[in-house]
């Protein structure tokens, strides 16, 4: 009978470790995307100052590092909205709606226009990176305590 509690202890002590690095892996991609975002809203800008080019040449035209990080699969994206479709978000509701606005804004205007659009997001969008950065130590130590703490709870309760 001992070794069946035991078993199960480990069993539960174990799920909730499981839980906790799951729960911090998302944290640490959800981390990685904005920073994502952030990097290719900057490229974005620089190749509409610099060259004036298309966003689907742009975009297409993006380092594979930076799509990763921002979690785009596709390779050929005509517009920014589908980069958006195809990309699964871990971001903040706010964090999605900008992204959409910005997408909904590029390319429907003249150079100077969507310059100053890329300026206006960037600097909301920079605000909300540095908050998940600053808040990703503690979100890291919260999602690996609470399982666990769960879990031990559930143990004391059962033996």
């Amino acid at each position: 009978m001992l070794y069946f509690k035991t078993l199960g202890v480990l069993l539960l002590l174990g799920t909730g470790l499981g839980i906790g690095m799951a729960l911090v892996a998302f944290e640490r991609r959800r981390c990685r995307q904005a920073e994502g975002f952030l990097h290719l809203l900057r490229y974005v800008r620089v190749q509409i100052e610099c060259y004036a080019l298309p966003v689907g040449r742009i975009l297409n035209g993006c380092e594979g590092r930076i799509l990763a990080d921002c979690g785009v699969e596709s390779e050929k994206m005509p517009d920014f909205a589908t980069l958006l479709r195809g990309t699964r978000l871990y971001l903040p509701e706010e964090m999605c709606r900008l992204l959409w606005e910005f997408g909904g804004q590029l390319g429907a205007s003249h150079r100077e226009d969507q310059l100053r659009s890329c300026d206006y997001y960037l600097e909301r969008w920079i605000p909300w990176c540095d908050r998940l950065r600053a808040e990703l130590p503690k979100r890291e130590k919260m999602m690996l305590l609470l399982p666990m703490a769960f879990a031990a709870m559930l143990v004391l309760l059962l033996i």
